[in-house]
């Protein structure tokens, strides 16, 4: 199973650098992984895919920021030209190789499909992720009978993003989100469903 950590976006310099999008928290973090998988596949960002939509495997001799950007450069890729095929290819690694993160530490790609549950209601499940600057929002395709939620409409203010109003919006705070449970697939939170009376 790979995982999508970023997105080729040009080229850099007349050598067969290319410049890239990283999907990482750190965005030199993605240097840390020295064998990619790139594919064309179209997808959300961040969400596991099979092996069947990967392109091809290449070997990374060198990345790096550069500016206000990150530049990498592939073995056997050696000039503009080459450089510039591989442009909107995205960038997978091997979910094997991502590093083990401490108890109750997650990988946006873990929370995805989880169900929500504020209390004993069950809210809906997470369906992606934004990030907002001061925290991470969970974004919850509801459930029909999740009472005063299935029209419930977030403001702009909560996110400064426009979403669906179909969409429930909470924080992915430690204050709010009291356990999550792998094996079962399931958030627990504390939630004032009040917020979404708007």
């Amino acid at each position: 199973m790979y995982i999508e950590v970023g997105k080729i976006v040009g080229v850099w310099g007349v050598k067969g650098w290319v410049k890239l999008h990283s999907y990482t928290r750190n965005r030199e973090d993605i240097a840390t992984y020295k064998t990619w998988c790139l594919s064309r596949a179209e997808r959300d960002k961040k969400v596991d895919v099979s092996a069947s939509a990967v392109v091809e495997e290449i070997t990374v001799l060198n990345c790096r920021a550069q500016g206000q950007s990150i530049v990498a450069y592939f073995d056997g890729v050696d000039s503009r030209d080459s450089a510039a095929e591989m442009n909107g290819l995205s960038i997978l690694v091997k979910q094997s190789d991502l590093p083990e993160l401490p108890d109750q530490e997650f990988y946006w790609h873990q929370l995805i499909g989880l169900t929500v549950i504020n209390g004993s209601t069950e809210l809906g499940t997470i369906k992606s992720i934004l990030e907002t600057g001061a925290n991470d929002v969970l974004v919850i395709t509801p459930v029909a009978s999740a009472s005063g939620v299935e029209e419930a409409n977030v403001s702009k203010e909560t996110t400064g993003k426009d979403q669906d109003s179909s969409e429930v919006l909470i924080p992915y705070v430690d204050s709010v989100v009291q356990n999550v449970d792998l094996a079962t697939k399931t958030m627990q939170v504390d939630w004032d469903l009040s917020y979404l009376d708007d």
